[in-house]
């Protein structure tokens, strides 16, 4: 019995991912169900979907602070689909903020998930690297990507209204100003105004051809501006509340010297968790140390841009509890 016992929590700790781990083995999953959906078969494309939705649900209520930061931290050059990940998780826990059942929210993360998929090349390999401003022929596309994309989708035979309503209205703004439909104010289904907010604020912190990423902190005050215009009032303001005003993964300089990286939300919005990566002379910790903000010694005096340094995913790893991998 004893043996048994050992090899059944060996196996458990087998399976157990940090958040960056967890974050890539999702990120490949939906790189493949990106894949079945332009090229077919379709057979399997909703029950993909649904099921990484659910794993999203289920991680999101374990540990959503962990894999905001990851999604935050993470680097990859496969900028597209870690964007429409880091979507999904923000739409999860913006609906869930905002009251949405949970059945709802699934076919809303999987929206997130498919938001882009009649541009996925165009952003991939050209918005990503190109410096210049869009060509006509780019700014058309990207015009037509939403009715596209629920085209695409529906092509897959998925036809749940929620699904393909946010898919084709996430680009439109309360002011009447976006596209494809020029719809505004609450003619734009709420779904819709979720995916804009969580899609604009991942594009924010992530860098494209023409212009560095902003911390998250920029982001979230570009959103907040642009309340009521751009983006509905209620959903930014939901955004602020969950991310607070030091969202999970932003890097920061406390009053010592040491730069750190946002951990938690510590006691509220003011007073983040912070893990101490770099020393007062910019080098590595020896580990990660938790930094109560609350402390005069320990103030965020300033967001920074990320430290360009080595190895620094060693001291990042053991800061998050490790999740299950499904």
């Amino acid at each position: 019995m004893g043996g048994g016992g050992s090899s059944r929590e060996l196996d458990d700790d087998q399976k157990m991912l940090t958040v960056f781990e967890w974050v890539d083995a999702q990120h490949r999953f939906l790189n493949e169900t990106h894949q079945k959906i332009i090229e077919g078969p379709y057979s399997t494309v909703v029950s993909r979907c649904l099921y990484l939705a659910h794993i999203i649900q289920k991680a999101c209520a374990q540990n959503s602070v962990g894999i905001l930061a990851a999604l935050q931290l993470n680097r990859s050059t496969v900028h597209q689909r870690t964007k429409e990940l880091f979507v999904a998780v923000l739409c999860e826990l913006l609906a869930k903020e905002l009251g949405m059942g949970s059945a709802s929210r699934l076919y809303l993360i999987c929206a997130a998930f498919t938001e882009d998929i009649a541009m996925l090349e165009l952003q991939e390999h050209v918005l990503d690297r190109q410096p210049n401003p869009l060509t006509d022929s780019q700014k058309r596309q990207i015009k037509r990507h939403p009715h596209d994309g629920k085209l695409l989708i529906k092509r897959a035979n998925i036809n749940t209204e929620l699904w393909l309503t946010a898919i084709e209205q996430h680009h439109e703004q309360p002011d009447g100003k976006g596209y494809p439909q020029g719809l505004s104010g609450e003619a734009i289904h709420q779904s819709a105004r979720i995916l804009r907010v969580a899609d604009s604020y991942v594009a924010l912190v992530r860098p494209r051809g023409d212009r560095p990423a902003l911390t998250p902190k920029e982001a979230l005050k570009e959103i907040f501006i642009h309340r009521g215009t751009r983006f509905d009032t209620i959903v930014a303001r939901a955004l602020v509340a969950i991310l607070g005003m030091y969202p999970p993964g932003s890097w920061v300089l406390l009053y010592n010297g040491e730069i750190g990286v946002v951990s938690s939300m510590g006691s509220g919005h003011p007073f983040p968790t912070v893990s101490a990566i770099l020393s007062v002379d910019g080098e590595h910790l020896p580990k990660a140390l938790e930094r109560d903000t609350r402390q005069e010694n320990y103030t965020v005096i300033d967001v920074v841009r990320t430290p360009f340094h080595f190895n620094l995913t060693s001291l990042l790893n053991k800061i998050w509890p490790k999740m299950n991998a499904h």
